[in-house]
């Protein structure tokens, strides 16, 4: 288990370290000094990631905290980056919603599915629906 001591002692090095505190909670040491929460987690099989902020910001009690609410989210068997990803995108639709029924946003994941936010609407595209799509724009506009 970690302590707030330990962690003001951690020191660089020229490879990022890491200090495990418990239950997949670490802080990372990055070569640059700085001090990042992670949390390593299994989900359906893979192996995963979740950053949980930068220390001294995100204090040890307050990672332990979002260490444990990520654990009941797997327990429920939701993956809990997926839920931040979901919870942001909400929240941009929220945000440009409130700017103006005209604003319209796309965005475009690694898959190539493309998200497309107007007002309160939202419409998702598989990568084969964004191809056909892009396919039938390039038509109409020759």
């Amino acid at each position: 288990m970690l302590t707030d001591r330990a962690i003001k002692r951690a020191k660089p090095s020229d490879k990022p370290n890491r200090r495990f505190d418990g239950g997949g909670l670490y802080l990372e040491v990055a070569p640059t000094g700085s001090k990042l929460w992670r949390l390593k987690y299994r989900f359906q099989r893979k192996e995963k990631r979740l950053a949980l902020g930068v220390y001294p910001d995100v204090g040890l009690i307050e990672a332990r905290e979002e260490r444990n609410a990520a654990k009941q989210l797997l327990k429920q068997g939701i993956d809990p980056a997926a839920r931040r990803r979901e919870e942001k995108s909400r929240e941009t639709a929220e945000r440009l919603a409130a700017k103006g029924p005209s604003t319209v946003q796309v965005s475009v994941a690694l898959d190539g599915a493309v998200e497309i936010w107007k007002g309160h609407a939202v419409v998702r595209l598989t990568s084969g629906e964004a191809e056909a799509v892009k396919g039938l724009l390039a038509k109409l506009t020759v």
